[in-house]
C-alpha cells in the first residue's frame, strides 16, 4: 500500500512521516526552505501489513527554492498519475496542512492534485496543532469549515496532530 503525503513547504510532511516511522529518517526542517528535493519512499509496517509512505517536495517554494513550485506540482501530478494507473495498488493520498498558517493558501493546489487523484482515497492531516489557538484541537476543523467547504474538503477524513518528537 502506497501513502503519498503532499502539501506546502513547512506543512509538516516529513515530520509526520518521522512520527509514523518512529524515527527521524525523513530529513525535516523548521526553515522556510524545503529539504525534500525528490519523492522519497519509506517502508514501515503496522500489524504485519507493509506500507510505503512517500515524502514529496513542498508545493509553494519560489524560483529560488530547492524545488520551484511549478516544478514540484508538475512532478507530483506525474507521480500521482503513475501510481493511480496501476489498478492493483490503490494509494492513499494525504494533504498535510499546517494548522497555524493560512489554510486557504495551503489549499491552493488542492484542486489540481485532486483532479489527478480521481477516486483514490484522500484525507487531510492538520499539523502544528501545538501552535494553534484552537483548544481543544477538535475545534480547529469547525473554525475553518467555510474555507474547507469552499475547496470541497470539509467532509473528508482528517486528523489534527502535533508532530513533535520526544526532546523537541
Amino acid at each position: 500500500q502506497d501513502i503519498v503525503i503532499f502539501g506546502t513547504t513547512g506543512s509538516g510532511k516529513s515530520s509526520l512521516i518521522n512520527i509514523l516511522l518512529a524515527s527521524e529518517e525523513a530529513p525535516a526542517s523548521n526553515d522556510a526552505m524545503g529539504c525534500t528535493a525528490t519523492n522519497n519512499g519509506y517502508l514501515f509496517s503496522i500489524d504485519e501489513r507493509k506500507y510505503r509512505i512517500w515524502d514529496t517536495p513542498g508545493l509553494n517554494e519560489g524560483s529560488e527554492g530547492l524545488v520551484p513550485a511549478k516544478v514540484a506540482l508538475r512532478n507530483l501530478k506525474s507521480f500521482v498519475k503513475e501510481l493511480v494507473r496501476d489498478k492493483n495498488r490503490v494509494p492513499l493520498f494525504i494533504l498535510c496542512i499546517e494548522g497555524s498558517l493560512d489554510v486557504k493558501a495551503q489549499l491552493r493546489h488542492y484542486n489540481t492534485v485532486k483532479s489527478t487523484i480521481g477516486a483514490a482515497p484522500f484525507a487531510i492531516v492538520v499539523t502544528g496543532m501545538d501552535r494553534c489557538s484552537s483548544r481543544p484541537w477538535s475545534e480547529w476543523w469547525g473554525e475553518h469549515w467555510e474555507v474547507l467547504q469552499s475547496f470541497g474538503v470539509a467532509s473528508v477524513n482528517h486528523a489534527c496532530v502535533c508532530t513533535l518528537l520526544d526532546g523537541d
